[in-house]
């Protein structure tokens, strides 16, 4: 496939993360040196976050919510003989972007280690035990033609991916291979506490004061049900000059709290029409993937899910407690 290909897209969900950016970004590099006579881009259904525009190549990725590069990035697409799909499971989750890829045969390559990967695609490698989809793209690559084919851009790309997916190896590291990967990046010649600073280091004070008003006036803890939430809407957000991926990571502070171990964070929508919902667990014993499936028109990791709700900000906090009432 890749051999025959002339033109190819490289794509990831909505609200790229780290290990989005990262592992796209990475395998978009890999392409240019392994294959030089393919023209291969990069386009996200939005903006990634700011904190993440160092990265090789993020000044070049297409933004489909961008005006000026929406029908570009449609053009792009009829030419395209090869689309590979980064870090997401379904083709829904491109958000307004699946409508660019909606009737177009090109094979679709899918690349993920999340739960459940829809039916949809031509190639798939699936696998739920990688730590992230980054790690995935790197032995993939090693696979091919070995690591030297990563410039050093590259490696800090994966090695972004890696950290943010894994919380800096503190869960989803399921196999010593991913520290392997870590060793190996940094003999590529990256530096890992540079990259960790450009990734945790480089915050708004906006963001920072967000944090703590969601820690001293949002969180909301049911010791009774082991859980904690933090519920915020568009006006709390528009009042810190709310940034996408200001909240990255938010959710997981409840779980520092001794007894906790199911946490939520519920976000209101720019359009005020959706819930935005993030859960996060800790231990072997609940699996939020479930709850997300179950309550939330959601999914993802056994740990790690998100969803959606299609109602108030006020009504979904009470149909949180609903649900640790029925389930706890």
């Amino acid at each position: 496939m890749l051999s025959s290909a002339r033109q190819c897209l490289v794509t990831s969900h909505v609200n790229p993360d780290g290990d989005a950016v990262g592992a796209s970004l990475a395998w978009w590099s890999y392409l240019k040196a392994a294959y030089p006579a393919m023209e291969a881009r990069v386009a996200f259904p939005n903006r990634y976050p700011e904190f993440l525009g160092w990265i090789e190549g993020a000044a070049q990725v297409a933004v489909y919510t961008d005006d000026k590069e929406k029908e570009a990035i449609q053009d792009y697409v009829k030419g395209c003989d090869l689309i590979f799909c980064l870090d997401f499971n379904a083709i829904n989750r491109l958000d307004s972007l699946s409508e660019a890829l909606a009737d177009h045969s090109a094979p679709r390559v899918l690349i993920d280690h999340h739960r459940q990967p829809a039916d949809e695609f031509d190639l798939v490698f699936s696998d739920i035990s990688m730590s992230s989809t980054s790690e995935f793209v790197y032995r993939i690559v090693k696979a091919l033609d070995g690591k030297m084919l990563l410039s050093k851009g590259a490696a800090e790309a994966l090695y972004a991916g890696l950290i943010t997916d894994t919380g800096s190896f503190s869960f989803s590291v399921n196999t010593p291979e991913t520290f392997r990967m870590a060793a190996d990046l940094m003999e590529l010649g990256i530096d890992k506490n540079e990259v960790a600073g450009k990734v945790y280091d480089s915050y708004s004070e906006k963001r920072m004061r967000l944090l703590g008003y969601c820690l001293q006036s949002k969180m909301r803890v049911f010791p009774k049900h082991r859980a904690a939430c933090i519920a915020l809407s568009r006006s709390e957000l528009e009042e810190f000059c709310f940034q996408p991926g200001d909240t990255e990571g938010f959710v997981n502070f409840p779980l520092s709290i001794k007894k906790v171990r199911l946490a939520a964070l519920f976000m209101e929508s720019s359009d005020r029409t959706h819930i935005r919902v993030s859960l996060r667990s800790k231990g072997k014993d609940l699996s939020v993937n479930e709850l997300a499936q179950k309550y939330f028109n959601g999914g993802g990791h056994f740990n790690a899910s998100g969803g959606k709700y299609f109602d108030s900000l006020k009504n979904c906090e009470a149909y949180f407690e609903k649900i640790l009432k029925d389930e706890f």
